[in-house]
């Protein structure tokens, strides 16, 4: 299918298209019958997931996607979903024309096969993003602003992507195995309580291991403790909220998304971004 042309299901909406680069969403409840099986992406793109969900691509093995974690698919995959919950899939894509995408993989040296697994960004690339998003969609951008913006980002996952395939040659548990498995679970596990207060028991009941096994494995597989990978999870929900614009009750935020009091919420903000969050939804869109 040519660039220009798109085959939009009911659930997707295009924000913005021009010849180097596409902005759409793509909202899909669990009983909608878009949810289980996209037969086949009309372009080369880049995804930010606002749900936590399982996605496989081609017939290969599900993999966890959490949100503000970015995917990268070549056209004409195919892409078969699990829901967490009743949740769905919300989500943001980012089409970039395809001599522009294959220029990239290959000055990173990035083959189809390393496209494959969720590429976990960090919270101020996660709000970047969000940032982005909400500045498209409340005011007119024009065309050379978004072009640059997305291309940016793009070049940025390349890079990153390109970093954790080095990290995963080096990795003592390769792609497939049963600890990457194990910490994929519990990847979803987290996001699935993310808001609640549970014990590292209750994490390992879930999963199916024993308190050391997890512990070990998850950090060598991750290089984050459950505690800080949690923690991310959490400040990328306030970071997507904050974005809006609105002018949110940051008591209201913190308790909204599991930390213990507007103080708790402001030291860990502050230690990660370096500000506290209150100058963060100043920096949004007016």
């Amino acid at each position: 299918m040519p660039w220009e042309a798109d085959r939009l299901a009911p659930v997707d909406t295009l924000l913005f298209s021009s010849e180097l680069v596409k902005v759409g969403s793509f909202e899909c409840s669990v009983d909608d019958p878009c949810f289980p099986t996209t037969e086949s992406l009309d372009n080369d793109v880049f995804v930010l997931p606002q749900n936590p969900l399982w996605i496989r691509r081609n017939a290969g093995e599900y993999r966890f996607a959490e949100p503000g974690a970015i995917l990268m698919h070549r056209a004409g995959s195919m892409l078969e979903r699990r829901s967490m919950g009743e949740q769905g899939d919300r989500t943001y894509w980012f089409g970039v024309q395809p001599e522009v995408f294959v220029s990239a993989l290959q000055r990173h040296k990035l083959s189809t096969e390393d496209m494959g697994g969720a590429l976990i960004t960090d919270p101020q690339f996660r709000y970047r993003l969000a940032l982005f998003l909400k500045r498209l969609q409340r005011r007119p951008l024009d065309r050379l602003t978004i072009e640059e913006e997305v291309l940016t980002l793009f070049f940025e996952v390349c890079e990153r992507r390109a970093r954790q395939e080095k990290n995963i040659n080096k990795a003592v548990f390769r792609p497939g195995s049963r600890q990457q498995q194990l910490v994929e679970k519990t990847r979803a596990c987290l996001d699935a309580h993310l808001t609640e207060s549970i014990g590292l028991d209750t994490v390992a009941e879930e999963v199916g291991a024993s308190l050391y096994h997890l512990c070990r494995v998850f950090r060598e597989q991750t290089g984050l403790t459950m505690h800080a990978y949690r923690t991310r999870q959490r400040l990328g929900l306030v970071v997507d909220r904050l974005a809006s614009g609105d002018r949110e009750n940051l008591v209201d935020v913190a308790m909204d998304y599991g930390f213990a009091s507007h103080s708790h919420l402001s030291r860990v903000f502050q230690k990660q971004f370096g500000m506290p969050p209150s100058a963060l939804r100043a920096s949004g869109p007016q």
